[in-house]
């Protein structure tokens, strides 16, 4: 397969290169036209002391102020086409990837969707950025854009960039309905596309979120991969854990933990127990979809990252000259929303949370503190440290979950790194690449 699309050409690695096949992302005019309509014709609920935060106290969810502005915004402002055509201005591609069965390929295959950057070079570093819930492959927009203006030639790219849909997310195919599916299984299914489609000898993982975890296993069990950097990383305290010994940042990341995992975890133990219903209620209504994830853009991201948005257009409004709200995030759970709709994977994108949570299915067994999740010597691990993630944690205890040579703080920046902070998340990954040849040397 060959295109005259820039960073498109696949590399000579690749195995069977008419198995992968270059994608074009374009919604049916119909399929839009509905999806509108079921948004204008969605209820917002009138307004009571809970969805108002009359106390101020922002512990109830989601306002109603909030979606008002979003539902009005998605029927008169969002252009669904114009997030087509900045998808569409980077090379895409899908490649059909066997379904495995107890660790090998079933008769059963589905179709992975990438966005890529293929370079020229020849000693280019294979790159692959996960995503997680309630996220897709749009969060690494950015960081394409910034690869492709940093390095405009494609034989001076020193990587090859993929960027999955993961296994019933997004524009990949949702796993067969027959059979259970879990972490491992999609984890299994990336490698294969990395190694048996792509070619590729060894590669680096960068993750978030679920992608996090799965990038966890693909580093502990499979040799392609050589090297784990993460930007949200869950990790149970150590023994011998003592508060008094922790510094000032690392204290303000432990109480955002404790935050998340004491009054706003609620939606994972519905994920991991009740995921038939909450898929059924997701895909009812385009509206409902966008309430359920645009409470995690809003609550999970750093306010430095998408600062509320002046209503005047002024350089430097004063509070009251603001929304209070980001048009740009909201811009952002719109398209996320719209994607999981469209696709239909609010309901598939749910499955890994039985693994993640201790009342799931798998139990704590994929905890990083899990040996089975551990990126041991001669691997290598990176961890970037954004103070508004939802699941911190200090340095020596991802250190005791794997061979640890990069760790960087941030000032700013949340659980969405990729979309929020994109530039300073690339640059920790590029500058962890570099200690790859020392590690295997």
């Amino acid at each position: 397969m060959s295109s005259s699309k820039p960073y498109a050409e696949l590399p000579s690695s690749a195995n069977n290169k008419e198995a992968v096949r270059a994608f074009t992302l374009a919604v049916p005019d119909a399929d839009l036209t509905r999806i509108k309509t079921l948004v204008r014709l969605s209820n917002v609920a009138s307004a009571n002391y809970e969805n108002t935060h009359a106390d101020k106290s922002n512990e109830f969810g989601l306002t109603r102020e909030w979606l008002a502005a979003a539902k009005e915004r998605w029927e008169n402002h969002f252009d669904w086409r114009k997030r087509e055509q900045l998808v569409n201005s980077f090379p895409n591609f899908k490649a059909a990837i066997p379904v495995p069965h107890r660790g090998s390929p079933s008769d059963t295959s589905i179709e992975i969707h990438f966005a890529a950057l293929f370079s020229k070079k020849k000693d280019a570093v294979p790159v692959v950025f996960l995503h997680g819930w309630p996220g897709s492959f749009f969060e690494f927009i950015p960081i394409l854009r910034l690869l492709s203006e940093k390095y405009p030639d494609e034989a001076g790219l020193p990587y090859h960039v993929v960027v999955p849909s993961l296994p019933g997310y997004g524009l990949s195919d949702a796993p067969p309905a027959q059979r259970d599916f879990g972490l491992a299984d999609a984890a299994w299914m990336l490698d294969h596309l990395l190694t048996k489609r792509l070619g590729f000898t060894s590669y680096v993982i960068q993750g978030g979120d679920v992608g996090s975890f799965i990038g966890r296993i693909m580093g502990a069990r499979y040799p392609g991969c050589k090297a784990v950097h993460l930007n949200c990383c869950r990790v149970a305290p150590p023994p011998d854990f003592n508060p008094d010994h922790l510094d000032e940042v690392d204290k303000a990341g432990l109480k955002r933990t404790e935050w998340f995992t004491t009054t706003a975890v609620a939606y994972a133990m519905m994920h991991s127990t009740r995921p038939s219903t909450v898929g059924l209620v997701l895909m009812s209504n385009p509206l409902a979809l966008l309430a359920w994830i645009g409470e995690k853009f809003l609550d999970w991201t750093d306010p430095a990252s998408f600062p509320h948005t002046p209503k005047s257009g002024a350089s430097s409004p004063s509070a009251r000259d603001r929304y209070p709200y980001s048009i740009e995030l909201m811009d952002e759970a719109i398209a996320g929303a719209a994607l999981y709709y469209l696709a239909g994977c609010a309901p598939t994108s749910l499955y890994p949370y039985r693994d993640l949570s201790p009342r799931g299915k798998g139990g704590s067994a994929t905890e990083h503190p899990s040996p089975d999740a551990h990126v041991n010597a001669p691997k290598i691990l990176g961890y970037s440290f954004f103070p508004s993630e939802v699941m911190l944690a200090p340095k020596d205890w991802v250190a005791r979950s794997g061979n640890l040579v990069f760790f960087k703080r941030h000032d700013k920046g949340g659980h969405f790194a990729a979309l929020e902070q994109p530039a300073a998340l690339l640059e920790d990954v590029e500058e962890f690449v570099k200690l790859l040849p020392a590690a295997e040397s």
